[in-house]
């Protein structure tokens, strides 16, 4: 949410001080009034809300792991790709809707009662539908070449992935085993300031490596070393439980900046991508300072205000002691044979 207020902010004074920075819509492309205005703008938003939903929303209500919801994205961009494409027939339209007729049907059900048959068969029907629109857009060429590429993309950036991993535990195997943790360990905590001296060094470290390493890098090699070392300095600050929660929130702040600037800020490649001829690259580069810096003062409110990460982590559980089952299921034994008793 800060950074939300913070962005847009920084947009509202932008437009205050200079307005040709962020131009009006085109009068040309403002003719639309009325119910025809409402429905262009429904269909580009809710189509886009339910994708988020379906990634981040399930994730955050505990219905799914971060891989069954890229899963769900994943097929999620693949039915929007097939809705949106010029081939997409009235019969896969029809099927789409009887989709959501069985997925708002089945969502009712599971919300006034307890998951039932009907929910079953809804949310069947609605998986049906999303199978017979994926095979809709694997049929339509365009689209099966970017299923193809996707496919590709995927399996090299997780083979990537994966040997990072590797790579990255024989090193750290490597460097415990020669007391590199110990070397660490006396040169972080005897950094002068103290906890703020070690996080404002670790932040800054982090920040210039991102101009040479991914975010993958930095995850799989540099975290692991100085995670027990955060834990160890933080403790006294936050708790040894909040420590690493907001350590490793403040560092995902800061690795953020990653993808902004050069000379690997994956950002500006796609920005590049889309942008026309005559902007220069350069212009991409500085255009993204600003940001670069809105993110950096991002990283000094998350280490100047702790509670900005733990503020919910100390919220009072209130259970029921008396109302928790624990229910083991009665498994039945064959009886002994011991043999016949002995004279």
């Amino acid at each position: 949410m800060f950074q939300i207020l913070l962005f847009a902010g920084y947009t509202f004074v932008l437009g205050l001080i200079k307005p040709s920075h962020v131009p009006p819509v085109p009068l040309e492309a403002r003719r639309l009034t009325g119910w025809a205005l409402w429905k262009k703008c429904l269909m580009g938003i809710i189509p886009s809300a339910v994708l988020i939903f379906v990634v981040l929303g399930t994730m955050m209500m505990g219905l799914a792991t971060p891989t069954e919801a890229g899963a769900m994205g994943a097929v999620g961009a693949i039915v929007l790709a097939a809705i949106h494409h010029k081939d997409f027939t009235s019969t896969d339209r029809k099927v789409l809707i009887i989709g959501v007729i069985a997925a708002g049907i089945g969502t009712i059900v599971a919300m006034l009662f307890t998951e039932n048959l009907i929910f079953k068969i809804a949310f069947a029907v609605t998986y049906l539908a999303v199978a017979w629109i994926c095979i809709s857009a694997a049929r339509i060429p365009d689209l099966r070449d970017l299923i193809k590429q996707g496919y590709e993309s995927t399996m090299r950036l997780t083979c990537m992935v994966t040997f990072i991993l590797i790579g990255s535990t024989c090193f750290s195997v490597v460097f415990l085993g020669v007391s590199g943790g110990v070397w660490l360990e006396h040169l972080l905590t005897s950094l002068p300031g103290g906890v703020w001296g070690f996080l404002i060094f670790i932040n800054l470290f982090i920040f210039f490596l991102a101009f040479f390493l991914d975010f993958f890098e930095i995850a799989f090699i540099i975290l692991p070393m100085i995670a027990p070392i955060a834990q160890k300095i933080l403790g006294p600050v936050v708790g040894d439980g909040p420590a690493l929660i907001w350590f490793g929130v403040m560092l995902c702040v800061n690795m953020q900046t990653s993808f902004l600037h050069p000379p690997f800020g994956f950002a500006l490649f796609y920005l590049r991508g889309v942008a026309p001829k005559e902007v220069k690259s350069s212009d991409i580069y500085w255009g993204a300072m600003p940001w670069i810096g809105l993110q950096m003062i991002m990283v000094l409110i998350v280490i100047a205000f702790p509670i900005t990460v733990t503020g919910l982590l100390d919220k009072p559980v209130n259970v029921d002691l008396d109302k928790v089952k624990i229910e083991v299921p009665q498994i039945d034994l064959p009886p002994l044979d011991l043999g016949p008793p002995q004279k």
